[in-house]
């Protein structure tokens, strides 16, 4: 890991470490959408946020709600990279009556003890959810097992080295799994200079690829990009729905 990755990966976990123990939740000061607000405004069914406390979602921030395409794949097994608080995984669980386990990974040790401690109350899904804190852009120093689905629900773009990235997740992905990737993609150039801040990869555009350079990445890792679904556009990126699969399982 060049110095840049390494200052990226520090920064990251002391960011996310720092908004787990904020009152106000992540990015106060900034007058963007958050918490339950964004969750509603994403789309998340009332009856599933009904079932936790408001307060379980001061530090929410997906970046979009992809229940009903992980409903729609139905996968019995689930890795989440950059799970957070795993609100996504509690979701799931409460959506995929044959889910057997949720290994949520995510490099920030306070957004994690979140996660368990509302696993106290849900004793049936602390059955099937395991945590582990761990750094997404060096997870080749891990062997999680094979499952039927990776997520990343804003996380993506937070990682330096995609090639070296997919190269190690595809080792995670049974053969006809499915990598689903909630992330912004590029549409326009980003000016001089603007993917050396490492400020900027923090709001998950400094390392944002055109989906031309993402199918170059995939290529060369075995990986076929299926399908990609533009949710909302915000110059110079759109948010994106992104859905990849092992080559072998598309012949």
């Amino acid at each position: 890991m060049d110095n840049f990755a390494a200052q990226l990966s520090l920064t990251l976990q002391q960011m996310y470490n720092r908004i787990s123990t904020c009152e106000a939740g992540l990015l106060s000061p900034v007058d963007i959408d958050r918490g339950l607000n964004l969750l509603k405004k994403l789309g998340y069914p009332t009856p599933l946020l009904d079932i936790l406390p408001p307060e379980s979602y001061e530090r929410a921030f997906p970046l979009a709600n992809p229940l009903s395409k992980i409903i729609e794949i139905n996968p019995e097994t689930i890795l989440d990279l950059g799970c957070g608080s795993a609100l996504d995984g509690f979701f799931c669980f409460h959506s995929l009556p044959d889910l057997v386990h949720i290994l949520g990974v995510d490099a920030s040790s306070g957004l994690l003890d979140e996660a368990r401690k509302r696993l106290i109350n849900f004793p049936d899904l602390a059955a099937k959810m395991t945590l582990v804190e761990a750094d997404l852009n060096q997870l080749e120093r891990h062997n999680p097992g094979s499952f039927d689905m990776i997520l990343m629900n804003g996380s993506f773009n937070l990682i330096y080295d995609k090639a070296s990235f997919f190269q190690t997740i595809s080792r995670f992905l049974n053969n006809h799994g499915k990598i689903l990737i909630y992330d912004f993609l590029l549409i326009e150039d980003l000016p001089p200079g603007f993917t050396d801040e490492i400020d900027n990869w923090l709001w998950n555009i400094g390392g944002a690829l055109r989906e031309d350079e993402l199918r170059g990445v995939l290529n060369d890792v075995e990986l076929k990009l299926i399908s990609v679904e533009e949710l909302e556009r915000i110059d110079p990126v759109a948010s994106c729905e992104i859905l990849i699969a092992k080559k072998t399982a598309c012949h």
